[in-house]
């Protein structure tokens, strides 16, 4: 499997967590290879390192631009080592978001699209959260100018491209031997569920995969303490939907795990309580990888 340019190791660069600020080519993602080439882990909103012209072209402060973030979740990945290969954004959800088609598009956002350029309104897009963002959150614009239309063409064939041209890749060499599992990791703000729910379960209401492996991964957190749900308030982003194809042999999973559990939302910081965590998700991971070697109908 050939590295993308940008690709970078996992390593001490994640600095425990603090944003990056990056000059030249714009960040890409980091990977790391397992020994179950059959199952997939994906975090896409939890990079941080924020290129410096997108600072200095954006009116908001570089902490509310982290709010978006799905912080430190990779960090809470690379913790131990993982029996599946590993995918996370390098690059800010609030740069480029991977969990969006690529046509979720705001014309409004740019002083024009060229004429090819197909754009598709969506709830995601009427809300400013488009592939390419424009607000943080309602009321909250990233932006107090137009973009010209080349930062688009820049952005998605530095950043969206590579990363999903990378699932594609992992997933088709795991179909070789059987059966692929993706599991897309994500961390959801704490008043969203107002405290229901420590875990959100989404396979786009049974669409993207089998009951019986969503059922296990709830009954997992269950088990530990746990309060989780099933597809509400999230039922699956776009790499949900766009990959689970149980028909053709792959299951994918989006998983959303409350922020409270393990940071400090407001000040962005990681509370003792990732170890624990951390260590969940490792046996999770690695226990749905035994699975998958030892099933033959896997």
């Amino acid at each position: 499997m050939m590295p993308h340019p940008r690709q970078m190791p996992i390593s001490a660069k994640h600095q425990m967590g603090k944003a990056i600020i990056t000059t030249g080519d714009l960040p890409g993602f980091s990977f790391k290879s397992g020994s179950n080439p059959r199952l997939i882990i994906s975090s896409p909103h939890s990079g941080r390192n924020y290129p410096h012209d997108f600072l200095t072209s954006t009116c908001r402060r570089l902490d509310e631009l982290r709010q978006v973030e799905d912080a430190f979740m990779d960090i809470l990945l690379t913790k131990h080592p993982l029996n599946a290969m590993l995918i996370h954004a390098d690059f800010p959800r609030s740069f480029v978001d991977v969990n969006r088609r690529s046509d979720e598009l705001e014309p409004h956002l740019f002083t024009h699209l060229q004429d090819d350029i197909t754009v598709k309104t969506s709830r995601y897009t009427k809300a400013g959260l488009g592939v390419i963002p424009s607000q943080i959150s309602r009321q909250k614009p990233i932006y107090s100018h137009k973009l010209h239309p080349d930062e688009r063409e820049r952005r998605m064939t530095a950043c969206y491209a590579p990363y999903h041209q990378q699932i594609k890749t992992m997933i088709n060499t795991g179909l070789s031997t059987g059966t692929v599992i993706l599991l897309d990791i994500h961390s959801m703000p704490s008043q969203i569920t107002s405290g229901s729910a420590d875990i959100v379960i989404g396979t786009c209401h049974g669409q993207s995969a089998p009951a019986w492996l969503s059922t296990w991964i709830c009954d997992h957190f269950i088990s530990k303490g746990l309060k989780t749900r099933m597809n509400s308030p999230f039922s699956g982003g776009y790499i949900t939907r766009h990959y689970g194809k149980p028909k053709d042999n792959v299951f994918a999973i989006q998983i959303e795990i409350n922020r409270r559990l393990y940071m400090n939302e407001r000040q962005l910081q990681l509370l003792p309580e990732w170890y624990s965590l951390a260590d969940m998700l490792a046996n999770m991971i690695n226990t749905i990888s035994q699975m998958m070697l030892t099933d033959n109908a896997l």
